[in-house]
């Protein structure tokens, strides 16, 4: 009777420790699986940064063009006003 009841506990104490060396695995795989996920999710917000930083620049890139563009009607738009007056000149002439 006591080396059955010697066996059982010897048996539940063996389910308890391979319990925790399961146990311990899977933290560790958690552990790594977190670590991953944790780079991966930096990874994501550097990109997420540099898409930002290049939007920005796009965008001012975008407001300099328009910039250029609204001069370069400017002078195009004198330019003709001049060309008519040098006509009216000619035509006076």
């Amino acid at each position: 009777m006591e080396n059955e009841a010697l066996d059982n506990l010897e048996n539940k104490i063996n389910a308890v420790l391979s319990l925790v060396n399961t146990l311990r695995d899977e933290n560790l795989e958690l552990k790594n699986r977190n670590d991953a996920l944790q780079r991966a999710l930096k990874e994501k917000d550097e990109k997420i940064k540099t898409f930002q930083t290049e939007t920005e620049q796009v965008h001012s890139m975008k407001t300099e063009v328009e910039s250029y563009r609204n001069k370069q009607n400017r002078i195009r738009e004198k330019v003709e006003r001049l060309l008519d007056k040098l006509k009216e000149f000619e035509e006076v002439s």
